[in-house]
């Protein structure tokens, strides 16, 4: 299978240009352990939202993050995002035994 959909992989002065526009974004840190990076070209990219669920390599669901935190979230969502979509699920409705 062809990796063009994975962001990590955006090389070259395109890949540099995203990795730019995000650290302008979200300060040139990870996303998820604040580590500040001294050149934000380096650092890899990753999708918020995995690319299983999510098949996108717009700038909403990309991310710069050091590559420890980017192998440890994998493919799954981060917690605060999955606490989020259930807060808005509707709460479920026990019936009563009478």
């Amino acid at each position: 299978m062809a990796r063009r959909h994975r962001a990590g992989c955006i090389r070259g002065e395109r890949g540099r240009a995203l990795r730019r526009s995000l650290a302008r974004r979200d300060g040139a840190r990870c996303f998820y352990c604040p580590t500040p990076f001294p050149d934000p070209t380096t650092a890899t990219l990753d999708h918020y939202v995995p690319w299983a669920l999510w098949p996108s390599n717009r700038a909403p669901n990309l991310v710069l993050a050091c590559q420890g935190c980017n192998e440890a979230k994998a493919n799954v969502l981060p917690l605060t995002l999955a606490w989020l979509l259930l807060a808005r699920q509707p709460a479920p409705t026990l019936a009563r035994a009478a």
